[in-house]
């Protein structure tokens, strides 16, 4: 099966849509790229519903279709009839100005698809009459097709052989029209490549918004006038692509003789899911079921800006048309027309199971996952949050024992995680704030002590200044006490054998006085030695006292914003 879904990784942000939109386990699945969290698409279990193109809101999903091939074909000279969706009305004023523009490419034959429709319908009737069926699912929808084929088996044999409208026009061109072109069609679906692969009667499938898009990119205008098409007008198949569309056909005909029941959009799989499970006579004769909520109108393939009740308007104008044109004598006389000219086995198929990875998790594997979430009893184990993408934390665990996802896309657990480092910052914060308040405790005592040297110093300043001051005195007397001295030796040495005596004192005394000036001055340089000692511990001192104003600053400010932190936490 060709692989049609498309990502742009650096657009991923690990947001988990995809997941919780896709119907098949492990389609999406969960891997780590640069150490960030990243959704991937596993091409062999995809069935191409596009859920995940429909719900990303980063662009990273995309798809790839025959756009671009068909139109260089048909530039080269390609001999190309095509049929044309009923959903492209849907595009408004520019769907028959685009079927202008496609003609005038190189386009053979146009054909509504509506036309299909109606044999569709007709197949079905005519088989439900001839088989009698217990219960059949109707498959205008591709990827439910895939779903079946590749991932519910026990369905295949539920599944209707009836080819879907697109073939069921394919079909009647090629065989009853002799239109021998290659066949390219103007579909509203991304999975119908997979349905053209497979039957190989449609060659190329040119999705409504990739040719909007290569027209809108290459400039080109589309012409003013309208195409229709090649083929006389269709009767109720028209709302084939409407919700409801083949179950509002089939009751047109058989009335309410038939219980058809419906079912489309995100819950359509689990509908699937019940109906393999449930007793037969539970189950109604037809289920009609589409891959997309509003039907083909709004396919996987196509945009446009109308809301459904605009589309739901489109489509009951249609329906009141084909009602006023068609009653049910008249609906009866075309299926009978169909029952001489076609053969019913022309347009039926027969299905195959494909081979698709199977993926288990046993009890034990889950466990483990559960170990690794953190979640190791019952009410973590429910708290089912579904931000992962699964439906339940089981489902997690199950996924993650499987290979589809990781641990660290638990966002309990990265809450738990956070929470428990917020405790263990709120831990530090508090400790630090303990710690800051010492700190300030201490460096108030610095601060203190520093003041009291302060005052020593200068006290002992004021005890220096004294000190020089009574050095200075002693000075003086020496001074005197020398000049006293001299003068007493002079009157000694008048005074003769009697003054001797005399003279050795006055000489003693002049020796005292030059030791206490020799003594004084030492003191002097010593006291001037001191002064500049002090002075420079003045200084330190009052350096020590700036920085630790300072460092208040810095600290009030630190507290204060620990203070926030934890106020933050609270």
């Amino acid at each position: 099966m060709q692989k049609l879904i498309t990502s742009v990784m650096e657009n991923c942000v690990g947001c988990n849509r995809c997941i919780r939109a896709c119907p098949v386990e492990g389609a999406s699945y969960v891997t780590t790229m640069d150490d960030q969290l990243k959704v991937l698409v596993d091409g062999d279990r995809c069935i191409a519903c596009g859920s995940c193109i429909e719900t990303c809101h980063h662009d990273v999903r995309d798809y790839i279709d025959d756009t671009e091939r068909f139109i260089n074909d048909l530039k080269n000279g390609a001999s190309i009839s095509m049929i044309v969706a009923p959903a492209n009305r849907m595009t408004g004023a520019d769907s028959g100005r685009l079927l202008t523009w496609l003609k005038n490419l190189g386009v053979k034959k146009m054909y509504d698809v509506s036309l299909g429709a109606d044999i569709c319908t007709w197949a079905h009737i005519r088989l439900i009459e001839k088989e009698k069926p217990r219960s059949v699912i109707t498959q205008p929808c591709p990827a439910i097709v895939n779903y079946i084929q590749y991932h519910e088996h026990g369905l295949l044999k539920y599944l209707s052989p009836v080819h879907s409208p697109m073939l069921c026009t394919a079909i009647y061109m090629n065989r009853y029209c002799h239109v021998n072109d290659s066949i390219a069609a103007l579909s509203p679906c991304v999975a119908k490549s997979n349905e053209f692969e497979e039957t190989g009667f449609v060659k190329y499938n040119v999705t409504l918004r990739k040719i909007y898009q290569y027209i809108q990119e290459n400039g080109i205008q589309l012409p003013a006038e309208s195409t229709g098409f090649d083929h006389p007008e269709s009767a109720l198949g028209r709302l084939y692509s409407m919700p409801g569309g083949l179950k509002e056909n089939v009751e047109f005909y058989f009335g309410k003789r038939l219980r058809v029941d419906q079912a489309e959009g995100e819950h359509v799989y689990e509908s699937l899911k019940a109906f393999a499970k449930e007793r037969l006579d539970n189950l109604p004769a037809v289920f009609d079921v589409l891959n997309c909520a509003e039907g083909c109108n709004i396919g996987t393939g196509i945009d446009h800006d109308h809301t459904r009740f605009e589309m739901s308007n489109i489509m009951d104008k249609n329906r009141q048309s084909v009602l006023r044109a068609f009653d049910r004598d008249q609906y009866e006389q075309l299926f009978h027309e169909y029952d001489q000219t076609l053969k019913l086995d022309d347009f039926l198929r027969a299905y195959q199971p494909k081979i698709s990875k199977r993926y288990a998790a046993s009890e034990q594997a889950i466990e483990k996952a559960f170990m690794a979430l953190n979640k190791d009893d019952e009410t973590n184990r429910k708290f089912d949050c579904g931000a992962c993408g699964s439906n339940s934390c089981y489902d997690m665990a199950k996924r993650i024992a499987m290979g589809f996802d990781t641990p660290t896309n638990c966002l309990k657990m990265l809450r738990d995680d956070v929470i428990e480092k917020q405790k263990t910052i709120l831990s530090i914060a508090t400790s630090n704030m303990n710690s800051i308040n010492l700190l300030t405790e201490d460096m108030s005592d610095i601060k203190s002590k520093s003041a009291e040297i302060n005052t020593a110093i200068a006290t002992l300043n004021d005890v220096i200044e004294r000190y020089q001051s009574i050095s200075a005195d002693i000075l003086s007397i020496s001074t005197y006490i020398n000049l006293i001295s001299l003068n007493a030796s002079v009157e000694a040495a008048r005074a003769g054998e009697h003054g001797k005596t005399f003279a050795v004192v006055a000489q003693e005394i002049r020796s005292l006085a030059h030791k206490t000036k020799t003594t004084v001055s030492e003191s002097a340089v010593i006291s001037g030695l001191a002064a500049e000692s002090i002075a420079t511990v003045t200084s330190m001192v009052e350096t020590i006292m700036e920085n630790i104003d300072k460092s208040y600053i810095s600290i009030s400010v630190i507290d204060q914003s620990l203070g926030n932190t934890l106020k933050t936490f609270d």
